[in-house]
């Protein structure tokens, strides 16, 4: 069996090495998603590239030396494999030149706060970078070159969306690094103080990773991604492997200080264990694949991926326990104090003794704590700030705070407005199948000015909106100019700039028909019922004259994210609940036992959220799925509690007996593991982070909840519904 398990590792490592992190936002939504059908159009139409701005402090702008650190800076800056374009103030007409109060002076005006502020003592460009496509430069390189170069200026700053992202990614895969190593480090020193003997760390650290290789290259069989939500997924799996393999060390222990000898203790251990650790196994996979109902794509890959996980524990427990339970085996010292009248023996039973002699105390405060936590729940709110996803102090978020400083706001996102050509144009085509697309008409520019007029006025958070249109009235100074000086004007454009005027006027090759693009400009800090306004406001304005015009970009996409998230979370805990119970049902072969049993384990998720609104913290990533989750992970010590309780009842002990020693045998087995485990997910709040620092408090505290519920809650639930007479064993 262990050659067996070391040759199912060897496998899931070697196929594992092809996992990789799903870095797409998009794929965060439902594919049904209404909000996704404008941000299909934006990249039909406008190509796969996505804006970045690279801006910096620079007192003597105005300057000849100021002019030429700009010029510079683009010129690097389009050397950068994976950037398309980029635009500075050197590229417009007479922008450059500061004298220059014709051109060069509405150019300006037109593109302040994206090339330069209005106060001109900070410069910028706007960058166009590639989305990867196959045989690119992955996107994280091309930002990171860029990254480097800006940060050579002073106050250098790299922000926009795709930055926010990429930065969140990169910091979740140095997450998953962290709980690889020193979580799993902080497990194996906890158990080794609780057990102390070197030997009981090959057991819980074999199977965690044996599982985790063998759901990793599961995965990749199954062509399946891990997305932002599932990088937890080796979270998940140590909390399951490590609360099932600690069970197995203290009951084998127990065996052996009865006087057993090695293989008769393992037998025993096996026998008593074989039953609970099953169905723990199988009712955390059952939690977790509620998950599946959600309409969310890696809502759903989640659930499929942590149920693979944990019903994968329980072959990873039959393969090594074995021979890892016997290994440099020596009988118990004769002076080692025995386990059932240790310190925290005593503390278990005086837990039980308390709880069962203020069982009506108990029930009361557990009713009323879980109405105020009901209450609670109905206050919170979801976190729209992506920024608010970095510690404070940060440097992408001091970046930020800079450009929403000096800039007006480092949010941009996009208004698509539709432009129909004139019947009696047709479209011709270029020697690449590319349409050639005449320019806007002249009532449609004045249209979308007008437009962008009411937005900035009526929106007090929307500082800048510019489009194609700004750009001919730049050029021309008034866009009642004759049809022929637009078409000198358009053709002018194209020449000079051709990549920024595609992405600001192009035709949706699904539908044939043209659309101006109208990049936005707003605060990237805000709270969720103002952006959520903000949002509302634009599409509300812009509806007025173009009534199939469509807000999108990474902005909206990001402020509607935790919303997308969080849309079958209650739905999912419901399922969730529902199937564990059933489950349990069938393991206990009684229902009023389940029932009661969910009651330590729903309540504490309750609470957490409950918390969480009564204290004002919002909901991010971390916290969006964490309901699901915490039912599952806190499961499996009720399961082994009633199992152990329902066994000894059928040899003949006393209900009082068989709770006494449930509560002192699966109490300190659960004990140790949620000790182990808490410690080992305190590495997770040095992140930076903010939703894996919520993560694994979150999931610390939900462990925690259940272990209380399972020591003072559960025994006297279990005396309350469970009066019958058991058949003998």
């Amino acid at each position: 069996m262990l050659l067996a398990a070391i040759v199912v590792g060897v496998a899931g490592w070697g196929l594992g090495r092809d996992l990789h992190l799903d870095r797409s936002i998009e794929n965060m939504f439902a594919p049904d998603d209404p909000i996704l059908v404008p941000y299909h159009r934006l990249q039909r139409t406008f190509g796969r590239h996505e804006v970045v701005l690279a801006m910096y402090a620079d007192d003597q702008l105005v300057t000849q030396s100021g002019v030429e650190r700009i010029r510079a800076l683009t010129q690097a800056l389009r050397k950068i494999n994976g950037v398309v374009a980029v635009v500075a103030l050197t590229d417009l007409p007479g922008a450059a030149d500061f004298a220059d109060d014709d051109v060069g002076r509405r150019f300006r005006d037109m593109f302040s706060s994206y090339t330069h502020n209005t106060q001109l003592d900070a410069a910028g460009a706007i960058c166009l970078i590639r989305r990867p496509g196959p045989g690119d430069p992955p996107r994280r390189q091309t930002l990171a070159a860029m990254r480097q170069l800006i940060h050579k200026y002073p106050s250098g700053a790299l922000v926009g969306e795709p930055v926010l992202v990429e930065e969140a990614f990169d910091l979740l895969e140095q997450d998953g690094q962290r709980l690889a190593t020193w979580c799993t480090v902080l497990v194996l020193a906890v158990i080794l103080a609780c057990f102390r003997s070197v030997r009981w760390l090959l057991l819980p650290l074999a199977v965690v990773q044996l599982t985790l290789a063998a759901t990793r290259g599961a995965i990749v069989l199954s062509g399946l991604q891990l997305s932002m939500v599932s990088s937890m997924l080796s979270a998940i799996v140590t909390v399951v492997g490590v609360a099932a393999v600690v069970h197995v060390i203290v009951r084998y222990q127990e065996a052996r200080r009865n006087g057993l000898a090695p293989l008769e203790a393992l037998a025993s251990t096996l026998d008593q264990l074989a039953g609970p650790v099953a169905f723990a196994c199988l009712t955390d996979a059952a939690g977790f694949a509620a998950l599946m109902v959600s309409d969310v794509g890696p809502v759903d890959d989640f659930g499929l991926m942590t149920g693979l996980g944990s019903l994968l524990v329980l072959p990873a427990c039959l393969m090594l326990s074995p021979s890892l339970t016997l290994f440099a085996d020596s009988p118990p010292p004769p002076s080692e104090q025995s386990a059932a009248s240790g310190p925290l023996s005593r503390l278990l039973a005086g837990l039980l003794h308390w709880s069962q002699h203020h069982a009506v105390a108990v029930g009361v405060a557990g009713t009323l704590l879980t109405i105020a936590a009901i209450a609670g729940s109905q206050r919170l709110e979801v976190e729209t700030a992506f920024t608010k996803n970095f510690r404070a102090d940060s440097r992408i978020v001091q970046q930020y705070e800079f450009v929403e400083t000096r800039f007006g706001g480092a949010g941009v996102w996009e208004l698509l407005i539709p432009a129909p050509l004139p019947k009696k144009i047709k479209l011709r085509t270029d020697d690449n199948g590319q349409a050639i697309l005449p320019a806007p008409t002249i009532d449609q520019m004045v249209d979308v000015l007008q437009t962008q007029r009411r937005m900035v006025e009526s929106i007090p958070l929307l500082s800048k909106a510019i489009s194609i249109a700004d750009s001919f009235r730049a050029a021309l100074g008034r866009l009642m100019a004759n049809r022929m000086a637009v078409a000198t004007a358009w053709l002018g454009m194209q020449r000079t700039m051709p990549q920024f005027m595609d992405t600001m006027y192009n035709v949706d090759p699904a539908t044939g028909q043209p659309w101006i693009h109208v990049l936005l400009r707003s605060p990237e800090e805000l709270g969720a019922q103002e952006k959520t306004d903000l949002i509302q406001n634009a599409r509300r304005i812009a509806a007025k004259k173009f009534p199939e015009a469509e807000v999108t970009g990474y902005y909206v996409l990001l402020a509607y994210l935790i919303d997308s998230l969080l849309a079958d979370q209650w739905l999912t805990f419901g399922v969730s609940v529902g199937i564990v119970t059933a489950m349990m049902a069938v393991a206990f072969r009684s229902i009023p036992l389940s029932v009661v049993t969910m009651i330590p384990n729903v309540v504490p998720v309750l609470v957490l959220f409950g918390a969480m609104g009564w204290l004002g913290l919002k909901i991010n990533m971390g916290a969006a799925m964490i309901a699901a989750v915490s039912v599952g992970l806190s499961v499996d010590g009720s399961i082994h509690y009633v199992m152990l309780y329902q066994r000894l009842r059928r040899l003949g002990v006393s209900l009082n007996e068989a709770l006494r020693t449930a509560q002192n045998s699966v109490g300190r087995a659960a004990t140790y593991a949620t000790l182990a485990l808490v410690v080992g997910f305190a590495t997770l709040v040095v992140s930076e982070f903010i939703p894996t620092i919520y993560f694994g408090a979150l999931v610390s505290l939900a462990m925690i909840g259940g272990l209380i519920g399972n020591l003072l809650i559960l025994p006297g639930l279990i005396a309350a519904v469970d009066r019958r007479a058991y058949a003998p064993a």
